[in-house]
């Protein structure tokens, strides 16, 4: 078995050129290297296999696999994706995005402070992605500066899901800081595990230190476990107390006493960096208003009587009102007025006026000479069934959203278990794909599958965005295919849009040099995707199939009422080919 260790001894992994070194780490090695298929630099981490077959060294092997399986399911603009992964009789490797930026250890080893609007940029970019992962079942965890990578528009990209479960060697000093406490103490921790990571993160962009950081390795492990961090504001007088509270709620030693999601810890940040509302404007007492400027006679009378006013006095002057009325108008004081009891007009002022108001206030609804207005009450009807139609409409829309949302949810509870089943069948496939006229996959094993999903935001509430399904089929062998001769690079942008691509072991240089013929071979395996993306404004179900009929894109609309259980059934049977017809559901545009 070669040495590894020796950069010159490794000139290609399967289709993958290697080009320098670039770390070790407690796992293997870290190169970059060249995909000649697409033309681009990669970063490719492989694992060399051990000597001894032991049970040991196939759990690593096993844990390494899982990593590159689990990563590959993530699809995020600030996480590294994984390209593929590959294995030999002596190694294993994945290939990934090539970022040609450095670390946020790099700018945070400089002990300079990020503005405030950075690090609260940042920190969102951070959660939202983990949240994202967190919702997949799929913990980094071993968040830290090293890990996450900025580039030069302030973009991160986190690498090394899942490193802290795979290597199994105590963490260097520089990382015991971002650990949580149940990793410390042999724990594989979870999603808070993440947040803790993250909190601590936090607290070292706005103060420029660590939290627990200082002294040998034993010092920072008692400070972690025993010890309470020093004051945020006082580090850094410019940070808003509320963010004070929530780095130290993030760090807090406890799981349970941490956010309990991503999405929940970044909105604490967001209401923490909210200006505070002016205060309202304090009720002040008629008794202590000081006048600067002598009011006139009448003001003097009105102010006096607001001061003085009570329920009894208003009482008693209504009522000599009123009999003096009656006395003037030479009539006798009616019992009642239009039907209506006089005293029960008394006892319905009464109720709508509590005992301890001390201030009338004035009658603005329209009564009186406003009411025999024909055009004002026409607009007062009109006004009053256009609002009545907008808070139908939006309470209909609010219920059409939430169909679709559940329909999607519902999706997802079905193809979870059916993925599960069908990967470990492996059924076999009988449905011929042609590529032009050329080439026929035939005989297909199925292959894998695995599902994704994404919320609108981070909100607890937010509503469902899309939910994807995507299997890979195999051929029994690679595919040959033949034609005039033409620049590779034709082919293989014509291969992309199928997702399709050259085999591992075509020779490259071999077919550089014009000849009459073009002949390469195709890799055996290929993806099918199915993509149901919620439509909240047409209150439908977007639905997008790469390779499901035939090599290329076909769009369908949905219906939410239309997902039935007899739907999701055919859409399975369809998958594993025991019927020829998509659901009549769908609607092709």
């Amino acid at each position: 078995m070669k040495d590894f260790g020796d950069a010159a001894v490794l000139k290609k992994l399967g289709k993958y050129e290697i080009r320098r070194e670039l770390g070790k780490g407690v796992m293997g090695f870290v190169y970059e290297g060249f995909d000649p298929f697409f033309e681009r630099a990669v970063i490719i981490k492989f694992l060399q296999k051990p000597k001894e077959d032991t049970a040991h060294a196939q759990e690593i092997l096993a844990r390494f696999r899982r990593k590159a399986q689990a990563t590959g399911r993530l699809s995020h603009p600030n996480i590294v994706p994984i390209y593929e992964f590959g294995e030999n009789t002596e190694v294993a490797y994945f290939a990934m995005e090539y970022i040609a930026n450095t670390g946020l250890n790099v700018h945070l080893d400089k002990n300079s402070l990020f503005p405030l609007s950075d690090c609260i940029d940042l920190m969102s970019q951070l959660l939202d992605a983990l949240e994202y992962a967190h919702t997949l079942n799929i913990v980094h965890g071993d968040i830290k500066p090293a890990n996450i990578l900025l580039t030069k528009d302030r973009r991160i990209k986190i690498t090394d899901f899942g490193s802290a479960r795979i290597e199994s060697s105590a963490p260097a000093q520089d990382a015991i800081v971002y650990l949580s406490p149940e990793q410390l103490q042999g724990g594989t921790g979870d999603r808070r595990s993440d947040i803790y990571s993250s909190g601590v993160l936090l607290y070292q962009m706005l103060s420029g230190m660590a939290p627990f950081a200082g002294g040998d390795k034993p010092s920072t492990l008692h400070k972690i476990m025993n010890e309470t961090p020093a004051s945020l504001v006082k580090l850094n007088p410019a940070i808003p107390v509320a963010l004070q509270g929530v780095a130290e709620k993030a760090i807090a030693r406890r799981p349970e006493d941490r956010y309990q999601t991503a999405a929940e810890f970044l909105k604490v940040i967001q209401l923490a960096m909210k200006p505070k509302a002016a205060p309202a404007p304090a009720v002040v007492a008629a008794e202590s208003i000081v006048m600067e400027v002598a009011p006139s006679p009448h003001e003097k009378a009105s102010l006096e009587s607001i001061v003085d006013f009570s329920m009894d006095d208003f009482e008693k002057r209504l009522e000599e009102t009123r009999e003096e009325i009656f006395r003037k108008g030479g009539m006798k004081e009616p019992e009642e007025l239009d039907g209506v009891s006089l005293k029960e007009v008394k006892l319905n002022f009464d109720h709508a006026i509590p005992a301890t108001q001390t201030q009338a206030t004035p009658d603005i609804s329209p009564a009186g000479e406003a009411t025999s207005s024909n055009l004002l009450a026409g607009l007062a009807q009109e006004a009053r069934g256009a609002q009545s139609a907008q808070q139908a409409a939006l309470q209909d829309g609010q219920a059409k959203a939430k169909q679709i949302d559940e329909t999607l949810k519902q999706l997802i509870k079905y193809f979870t278990p059916f993925i599960k089943h069908v990967n470990e069948m492996k059924p076999e496939i009988k449905r011929i794909y042609r590529y032009k006229t050329e080439t026929a996959y035939a005989n297909l094993k199925w292959q894998n599958a695995i599902l994704d999903f994404r919320k609108q935001s981070l909100s607890d509430l937010a509503l469902l965005d899309y939910f994807a399904l995507t299997i890979t089929l195999c051929a029994p062998h690679p595919l040959p295919i033949k034609r005039p001769w033409e620049p590779l690079e034709n082919l293989q942008k014509e291969l992309q849009n199928s997702r399709l691509r050259l085999a591992d072991n075509t020779d490259l240089e071999s077919i550089k040099r014009k000849q009459a013929w073009l002949e390469v071979q195709l890799a055996p395996d290929f993806p099918i995707q199915i993509r149901f993306q919620g439509n909240y404004q047409e209150n439908l179900i977007d639905v997008t199939c790469r390779n499901l009929e035939a090599f290329g894109v076909t769009t369908y609309k949905l219906d939410p009422d239309d997902v039935v259980q007899a739907f999701i059934d055919n859409m399975g049977l369809y998958l594993l080919d025991r019927t020829d017809n998509l659901p009549e559901q769908l609607k092709r545009i």
